[in-house]
């Protein structure tokens, strides 16, 4: 049996082997590395509140507060997937949202990996360099934040107000560049690039003004709307050219 594996594996095209190989096993790999995750997250409240005995909250509260939170962040459960996975791909989403920093540090960095590769993550190409760079970024985001924890304070102490005070644009100038990158890593011209974004920007917008002013009450719900727009206008997109490829290719 496992020679017989290994003839096939050996004869497939790395496309093939991508396919039938490498993303069931990222699948595997991921959703077990998430469910660990989600136990251990809950174990110290498993272990204060069954084993130490700190049960004087009845579960009645402790369900209230879920209830309270949940309806304002599952919109960004819903959403946020949606919004990241063209970019940081199903390997890249599993680690990201294991490691953390989705949007500060996973997302640039896979966006800049993809456009010095040359690539997206819709290629193997892509989909590796991607977990190679979101890999990398993870480890170097540990060192960093263990040195952060051991003389960050003293460093912060001895910085100037102005500095400190420039802190609060690193996220303005964060997006800008993600933004930018972005336009950049099209097929066209960075002016095209940016008239074939409006209509998915202008979802957004759309969603913000909705839910700010228009109809209150579904503030939580803006960033679903957003996307959900986007993603129907990137169908309807995908259905004309697949319209227009065919025409063009009676044969294939």
């Amino acid at each position: 049996m496992a020679d017989n594996k290994e003839i096939k594996t050996g004869a497939m095209t790395p496309e093939e082997d991508y396919l039938a190989n490498f993303m069931p096993s990222v699948h595997k790999i991921g959703r077990f590395t998430i469910i660990v995750a989600f136990f251990l997250s809950i174990a110290p409240f498993i272990y204060l509140y069954f084993i130490k005995g700190y049960n004087d909250v009845p579960f009645s509260m402790l369900f209230a507060g879920v209830a309270a939170v949940a309806p304002m962040l599952i919109g960004g459960w819903i959403s946020e997937p949606l919004t990241y996975w063209p970019i940081l791909g199903s390997a890249g989403i599993y680690m990201s949202y294991l490691a953390g920093n989705v949007m500060a540090m996973r997302f640039p960095v896979a966006t800049a990996v993809q456009k010095n590769a040359n690539t997206d993550i819709s290629t193997p190409k892509g989909q590796v360099a991607t977990i190679i760079g979101i890999a990398t970024s993870i480890v170097i985001n540990l060192v960093i934040l263990f040195i952060t924890v051991l003389v960050g304070g003293a460093i912060l102490n001895a910085m100037p107000p102005k500095v400190l005070h420039s802190f609060n644009y690193c996220i303005v100038g964060m997006i800008g560049s993600m933004v930018l990158m972005r336009f950049s890593m099209g097929k066209g011209t960075l002016v095209q690039n940016f008239l074939d974004a409006v209509p998915y920007m202008c979802c957004g917008i759309f969603a913000y003004i909705l839910v700010n002013f228009l109809v209150k009450g579904i503030t939580m719900y803006g960033a679903l709307i957003g996307v959900g727009l986007a993603v129907l206008i990137a169908y309807f997109k995908y259905k004309k050219a697949r319209a227009e490829w065919e025409a063009a290719n009676p044969d294939a």
